[in-house]
């Protein structure tokens, strides 16, 4: 099986191989590749950065067996009608990679999802090349944002995996090229979170190897930021990045501009936790952008990202109009629960007259709204899943304009609030996943919250709005309903 992404049909050599590894549900290019390039070639190597990802991606969405396929990404399934292709798949990219005869190989692994695949793919590299230095990092090695990687320390015990860089990569992988293993991130617990400063001085990523005929939608990644103003009950997104650093709304707007210019690439998605955190630099950008767009009609630049939604104000119309000049076409917004009592639990504290009024401003200045939603909060009852379903029958006015994601139900994970008052909270664990946990005083239970998300997705479906339909979000929740608990 031929792989473009990583052919090598002049037989060039290169020091370092970084790939993202399937499966990760995405239109755009995956980021991290791109971002370490300039890492390596920093440290003196040459480097071959692409996202592999994109192309196996869409090789199983086109395949006649593409349920069976998404099984063995997500919990290794081996099922006999695709056992075959899943083999082949695996050595070609060994053999492809290897014909670079690179020193290392990093792999990228993006989600918990991407862990079987880099196995397995590891597997394959050293069945060829034992000698090979393999690395891994990425969110999707931890089970949480914090705490021991399990599924490394596996791998690195099996010999498949030689190293795993944790955390911020520019700084370890940096380190780890020039022979310094011993630094923070590098087969530690332990980091080093970039800082303001250095985040601002961090190259802009280099595409050059990506194959942009992979992908739906024409759009690059971007980061403004890393971190969050929020402090939410459920996070454990803080407990790792503890301070909320940005970058100038002039310094990303001239990164778009560059760009757009190296690759004709026009739109951009913010990978931040949010766009919105420092209101005073979004606003210089989004006016930057908006003078752009009205002075370059024909090279006007486009984003969309995740968004919050705050308590509305006057001020709140004048920022939807910048938002709307500055060429949003959608934004992501963690509304975490319908239910305004809850959700102020949460820690997002503003009110269900302020979802209104924002809904409004987007619908008047025909913005998508991606709404993010956590079903089965700790205390959540009954009666609370009939309030939000009510609230999607009186808001059919914003279907056309809204997705609505209830596909996640509500994880415990280490390092949160809800984990450091898991017994003051009466809760007990019934198995080691996230979700594994049950509230016998309202009887909530792992299988009862999963129902609740299939009837409030299907009643929203029946309602006309779109809402979270990929493979991966139903296969989970069918898991859930279908256990014991």
């Amino acid at each position: 099986m031929k792989l473009h992404c990583i052919d090598n049909p002049k037989n060039e050599k290169r020091d370092v191989i970084i790939v993202s590894v399937p499966w990760t549900d995405t239109k755009i290019p995956l980021m991290a590749p791109a971002q370490l390039k300039p890492v390596v070639e920093s440290a003196g190597m040459s480097c071959l950065a692409t996202d592999l990802n994109a192309e196996i991606y869409s090789w199983a969405q086109a395949h006649p067996k593409t349920e069976q396929l998404l099984k063995f990404f997500f919990n290794e399934s081996l099922y006999p009608e695709v056992k075959d292709d899943l083999f082949e798949l695996m050595s070609s990219i060994a053999e492809q990679i290897l014909a670079w005869k690179p020193r290392i190989v990093g792999l990228s692994v993006f989600t918990y999802v991407n862990q079987v695949s880099a196995k397995w793919i590891a597997w394959a590299i050293k069945k060829l090349d034992p000698n090979v230095t393999i690395i891994i990092g990425g969110a999707g090695c931890l089970p949480t944002f914090t705490g021991p990687s399990i599924f490394a320390k596996k791998l690195i015990d099996a010999g498949l995996v030689d190293y795993h860089i944790r955390g911020d990569g520019e700084h370890s992988l940096y380190q780890f090229l020039i022979k310094n293993k011993e630094y923070a991130g590098i087969n530690s617990l332990e980091w080093q979170e970039l800082s303001m400063e250095e985040l601002r001085k961090l190259p802009s990523p280099d595409y050059s190897e990506y194959h942009f005929e992979n992908y739906e939608k024409e759009a690059l990644p971007i980061v403004g930021s890393r971190g969050c103003v929020r402090r939410c009950k459920f996070c454990d997104y803080i407990a790792n990045w503890k301070k909320f650093n940005w970058r100038t709304g002039e310094d990303i707007f001239s990164e778009m501009k560059s760009q757009y210019k190296k690759y004709g690439i026009r739109f951009f998605k913010f990978q931040d936790a949010l766009t919105n955190g420092n209101m005073k630099e979004f606003t210089v950008l989004t006016k930057l952008l908006s003078e752009h767009n009205l002075a370059n009609p024909d090279e006007s630049l486009g984003w969309n990202g995740h968004y919050i939604f705050r308590e509305h104000n006057s001020n709140t119309e004048r920022e939807w109009q910048l938002v709307a000049d500055s060429g949003a076409d959608w934004l992501a917004v963690g509304i975490e629960n319908l239910n305004q009592h809850i959700r102020y639990e949460i820690g997002k504290k503003f009110s269900n007259e302020a979802i209104d009024v924002h809904l409004e401003m987007a619908y008047k200045h025909n913005i998508h709204v991606q709404l993010l939603n956590i079903v089965g909060w700790y205390n959540e009852t009954q009666e609370d899943i009939d309030f939000i379903k009510q609230w999607l029958r009186d808001h059919t006015k914003y279907k056309h304009l809204l997705n609505l994601q209830f596909g996640g139900t509500l994880g415990i994970f280490p390092n949160t609030w809800l984990e450091a008052n898991f017994d003051k909270l009466g809760l007990e664990r019934v198995n080691d996943s996230p979700q594994g946990w049950v509230n016998r005083k309202i009887d909530s239970t792992p299988k009862k919250r999963a129902q609740w998300a299939m009837d409030i997705n299907e009643l929203a479906n029946s309602l006309g709005y779109t809402t979270a339909s990929n493979l991966d979000n139903h296969f989970i929740l069918e898991s859930m309903i279908n256990d014991k608990v």
